[in-house]
């Protein structure tokens, strides 16, 4: 999804000013959808307002400068409605983990136990921590994909566990050629 139409979709719930949506989508559960850098909102923030998408308002601060504070505009929320009815573009999914694992037999195995076992854990304390979620007042949407991000935290966590010794017998530390 692009960044216009992330800051919309941070927008639609509630005014804020780019340092806050930057902040809304690195808080769960939007951290887990999307990355997105200051550098990309303000650009985005300016063409949205230029093209009626979403106002902006000066909001001043006690010894701090004034603090643009954005709010979706009815044409914003259109916009925002239109991109989410387009299909949606096929998961990308980065991790220097995998890349890690895919690449084993580089490095010894002591490591790559040791960076399987890391990722249980992590992949265990996410799944705790939205096990603790209160979902109270969430809708029916926001609960199918949390249980969604659920699911996928406890099935991959579940399958490294039974996994991990097929890397202990299947990698071996390979020495590279210099020539």
């Amino acid at each position: 999804m692009d960044t216009k139409t992330l800051c919309l979709a941070v927008l639609q719930a509630n005014p804020a000013s780019g340092y806050e949506i930057k902040k809304t989508l690195e808080a769960s559960p939007l951290s887990h959808f999307q990355d997105i850098s200051f550098g990309a909102i303000y650009p985005a923030l300016t063409w949205l307002a230029e093209n009626g998408l979403v106002t902006g308002n000066a909001l001043s601060q006690d010894k701090r400068p004034d603090k643009k504070v954005y709010s979706l505009t009815p044409r914003g929320l259109e916009h925002l409605t239109t991109a989410l009815s387009r299909p949606p573009a096929p998961d990308r999914f980065r991790s220097d983990f995998l890349l890690t694992l895919f690449l084993a037999d580089l490095v010894p195995r002591e490591h790559v136990m040791r960076i399987m076992e890391a990722r249980i854990a992590d992949l265990e304390k996410e799944a705790e921590a939205m096990r603790a979620d209160d979902l109270d007042g969430v809708s029916p949407a926001q609960r199918f994909v949390h249980d969604f991000g659920l699911a996928y935290y406890e099935f991959a966590a579940n399958w490294l566990r039974g996994n991990r010794d097929r890397m202990k017998g299947e990698t071996a530390p390979v020495i590279a050629k210099t020539g």
